[in-house]
């Protein structure tokens, strides 16, 4: 079925875009439903995060807080991979490979169980695929494969064990795939074509790759069984294929979104388990490059790519979404040349965040209807719970955790107990900052009592303050 979106109840007259221009963000205009595609109002929320002629490459994750975690290459002048998270007041930015000159193409984002993030990307420099990690306090990177010019069109997942799994084309060697074992990477050719790759691990952690034959242009899909690679042609259609994104449901099958060349439309197609279906999502102009999908709690698929008309006038960010019986379509932004290299990851309550490129002012953008403030809850415990202050103990133990945000993103330097005393020693404990005070020079801030408040307080790296307290018992046995 041909989903087509109607332009008259959709466009805004350029010079009102003019106009706009300094606006975040401009609900859209109800349009026409045409074929069960409804074109909705919608609420986005809208950040620059980087403006150092950037923002190619894209990748984004959310992480167990809803905040979004963006890999993107730096065009000029460092020409190099760069990294921002969001800490829920603003943005961290850091360079994160400044080993190489041309570093940073074709990235790909995941998250570990700690929230630390991997990514695999393309360095140009040396044709060569890369992997970086970082382990809590620094960042760790390897180069995967440097057999020839290989590693561009990554696509990266994390297995349960939070191993990486990569899948690449090789230039003259076709679509490959790696994995860390614990110990090495193992690498292997899954097809002699492989351009557009797109990565999800099942349940069973067994691969699932969507990418685009680039002899015949055919979209194409690979898995592993258990045993081999079962690989098959899934659309063939005209030249179909090009900026493949794939993921999987609930019960493991595939969903991808991708660019039929030929028509130039946004095409849909997932397996219902017995064949698959497919749909032209939308056509207008051109539209469905750079397509990024994910599939939320229900089983329902939600896409961002790019729209491009209005003979060259206008590309627009747009967003798709399956709601069970229709698709339904919304405007994300159309302030200047937007849309391009987008990315899309769902937060736990099903919401989208996606990063892109502003190709008027080569910046890293990001949209999301998600709450971009949340509230943020700091909860400290003190152990002990009960202080003898005859006791010759070394130490005071605060244990800091945090809601709606990573304690890996406080400043431990400027944290103080009962605002005098700085840790002596401290660690990371998961989701928990562990921190070690003198026990002898915290009897001299508290007095005697069944419930005595100890506070403490801290910035976190992008200078705002946080506090917080718990209550213990202090005793002096024999005191007077």
């Amino acid at each position: 079925m041909r989903i087509r979106m109607l332009g008259g109840g959709l466009r805004i007259p350029v010079l009102l875009v003019v106009l706009l221009a300094s606006a975040l963000a401009v609900p859209v205009p109800s349009g026409e439903r045409d074929e069960g595609l409804r074109i909705l109002s919608s609420d986005w929320r809208i950040e620059t995060v980087d403006t150092s002629q950037c923002g190619y490459f894209t990748s984004i994750a959310v992480d167990s807080h809803g905040l979004p975690h963006i890999s993107y290459f730096e065009d000029h002048p460092n020409y190099t991979l760069k990294y921002a998270r969001r800490t829920g007041e603003g943005w961290v930015i850091e360079t994160v490979d400044p080993s190489s000159s041309n570093a940073g193409m074709w990235t790909s984002i995941a998250l570990d169980g700690s929230d630390n993030p991997h990514i695999s990307y393309f360095d140009d420099s040396y044709k060569v695929l890369k992997y970086a990690r970082w382990n809590g306090t620094t960042w760790s990177i390897q180069t995967v494969d440097a057999s020839g010019h290989t590693g561009e069109w990554t696509s990266l997942a994390l297995d349960g064990n939070y191993r990486p799994h990569i899948s690449y084309f090789g230039s003259g060697i076709g679509l490959k795939y790696a994995r860390w074992t614990g110990s090495t990477w193992s690498i292997e050719t899954v097809d002699t074509v492989g351009k557009w790759t797109s990565l999800a691990l099942d349940s069973n952690d067994f691969p699932h790759i969507g990418y685009y034959d680039n002899s015949n242009g055919d979209l194409k899909y690979a898995r592993w069984n258990g045993a081999k690679w079962e690989v098959e042609t899934v659309d063939s259609v005209g030249d179909v294929g090009e900026y493949t994104s794939l993921d999987l449901d609930s019960s493991d099958r595939p969903h991808v979104s991708y660019y039929d060349s030929t028509n130039k439309d946004l095409r849909y197609s997932a397996w219902s388990g017995t064949a698959w279906t497919k749909e032209v999502l939308q056509s207008d102009d051109e539209v469905g490059t750079w397509t990024s999908i994910s599939v939320d709690s229900k089983d329902h698929p939600h896409t961002s790519y790019r729209l491009y008309t209005w003979g060259n006038l206008v590309n627009d960010l747009m967003y798709a979404w399956h709601d069970g019986s229709d698709w339904n379509l919304e405007v994300v932004d159309y302030e200047h040349n937007v849309g391009g290299f987008t990315s899309i990851a769902l937060d736990k309550n099903d919401l989208p965040h996606i990063s892109y490129a502003d190709g008027t002012h080569y910046d890293t953008k990001y949209a999301t209807k998600a709450d971009l403030t949340p509230s943020l809850s700091i909860s400290l415990d003190i152990d002990p719970d009960t202080l003898n202050l005859k006791s010759k103990g070394r130490w005071i133990t605060a244990y800091l955790s945090a809601e709606n945000a990573s304690v890996y993103d406080m400043n431990i330097s400027s944290i103080l107990l009962q605002d005098a005393l700085a840790p002596e020693r401290w660690d990371h404990q998961d989701d928990v900052l562990m921190l070690k005070f003198n026990r002898q020079d915290f009897k001299d801030t508290v007095q005697v009592g069944e419930s005595v408040q100890v506070k403490i307080t801290g910035m976190w790296e992008d200078g705002t303050a946080f506090e917080a307290c718990d209550s213990i018992r202090v005793i002096d046995p024999g005191g007077k």
